[in-house]
């Protein structure tokens, strides 16, 4: 962890001391979970030790175990009158990749209100949109790319240090948020078993070279905005939202040499107008959500020769609009919730942009609770309709008591048409899994 990261706790705590000197509250939470998976087929890319070609049966015969990982995480929080503080952070232990033990500062900020007025400041995480583990509006913490399972979109979010100022009243409330450092996805590293699929090293037999992106440096030109208008009406929930800032994924241009391809990474700015609502009709409850990106680059696939004699492909600049719409219905301990997503590149070339001009895809999620709550079977399910591959993600869940759950199940991929689509190159991680989680 970075000891700026750790000097800001700390003097977070130290600037808010003052004010915990009066009548106060204080408590300590969190919880220890153990996640443990194996493969459910033959290894492939994924045991290819980041190189991206496919092992043979006889190099490895074995399904492999994907993860093995035990994470500690701890909650304080502090308040008195109209002044509060958060810190949450984790400990983290991972046999299968060196890269992702760590000890790592979650949250670590200082609430303070007067009135209808708050003000937030610190490292938090910020999260708009109302659909169930999609990201349409809700652009503004970047996720955490470094494992396949064991995580929902809640623990993928990465905090952002953020001043942000809230107004509120009964039925509206406006956030205003700014952003003055910036901070990308994280990304697997070389030893991550998902290394060799998001970044190949050798394509149609030339080798690949992953150049790491260029950082944001800290300025105010680079600082992002965010602001959200939120209303609660009788007959629903909307809000409407803006966000300009990097976008937080790389994107690559490519130049061809002698020696290979080489991918140079950066990352673009882009800006986000959103909408959002949800309606309660009877029994159910229809949600949607749209955002129109402009300026999000995609990458490209018409080369140009440079003067030197050699090929560059440089991403190409395109608006895109994502959208979805989504029905839940909850009743006598069931749960079914199914959305419907759209993802356009407007004015579109096919001979310019690698990827396809619509991604239709929809998702599915049913439950059923038992015994009192203490049982909970799931089956939750997502499908790309261009390519028909999908993911599905099967489980069991029974609490012990209040404190001790057991969790298992399997993440499924398979590929559909082609192997290349996007749930088609994660077959090998297919895998059966278990959790275990202690809360105290």
């Amino acid at each position: 962890m970075k000891k700026s990261t750790i000097f800001a706790a700390v003097f977070l705590c130290i600037l808010c001391a003052p004010a915990f000197t009066q009548d106060t509250g204080f408590s300590v939470s969190g919880f220890v979970d153990t996640f443990h998976s194996v493969q459910l087929f033959k290894p492939d890319k994924i045991s290819s030790g980041g190189g991206g070609r496919p092992v043979s049966d006889t190099d490895n015969s074995d399904r492999q175990i994907l993860d093995s990982r035990t994470r500690v995480r701890m909650e304080l929080s502090a308040y008195a009158d109209d002044c509060s503080v958060f810190i949450s952070g984790n400990a983290s232990y991972d046999g299968t990749c060196k890269s992702r033990t760590e000890i790592e500062l979650k949250e670590a900020y200082a609430d303070w209100t007067y009135g209808s007025f708050g003000i937030r400041a610190g490292r938090q995480i910020i999260v708009w949109g109302k659909s169930d583990g999609v990201q349409i509006v809700d652009i503004v913490c970047p996720l955490d790319n470094t494992s396949l399972t064991g995580s929902d979109i809640t623990d993928q979010r990465l905090p952002v240090n953020a001043l942000s100022f809230n107004l509120r009243s009964d039925m509206l409330s406006l956030d205003v948020t700014a952003i003055p450092v910036f901070t990308p996805a994280k990304m697997p590293q070389k030893d991550n078993p998902l290394y060799g699929v998001l970044f190949p090293s050798y394509s149609s037999g030339n080798a690949m070279t992953w150049k790491e992106p260029e950082e944001v440096r800290f300025s105010l030109k680079n600082t992002e905005y965010a602001v959200r208008l939120s209303a609660w009406l009788p007959f629903a929930d909307l809000a409407a939202s803006f966000f300009t800032g990097n976008d937080d994924t790389a994107v690559y241009a490519m130049k061809s040499d002698a020696s290979g391809i080489t991918l140079d990474g950066s990352y673009d700015r882009i800006y986000m107008s959103g909408l959002e609502c949800a309606i309660p009709l009877s029994d159910f409850v229809l949600r949607g959500e749209c955002a129109f990106i402009g300026g999000r680059r995609f990458s490209g696939k018409k080369w140009e020769v440079l003067p030197d004699g050699y090929m560059l492909c440089s991403p190409v600049k395109k608006n895109q609009i994502r959208a979805l719409l989504g029905l839940d219905w909850n009743r006598s301990g069931w749960t079914f919730t199914a959305q419907y997503i759209e993802d356009v590149i407007l004015a579109y070339d096919e001979d310019e942009i690698s990827r396809k001009q619509r991604i239709p895809a929809a998702t599915l999620s049913i439950e059923k609770s038992f015994i009192h709550d203490t049982l909970t079977l799931n089956f939750s399910g997502v499908v790309d309709i261009n390519d028909y591959d999908c993911a599905l993600y099967p489980s069991v869940k029974y609490s012990v008591n209040d404190s001790i759950n057991v969790k298992c199940g399997a993440y499924v991929y398979t590929s559909g048409r082609e192997d290349s689509s996007a749930y088609g190159r994660m077959k090998d991680a297919s895998c059966a899994w278990i959790k275990m989680v202690y809360s105290y």
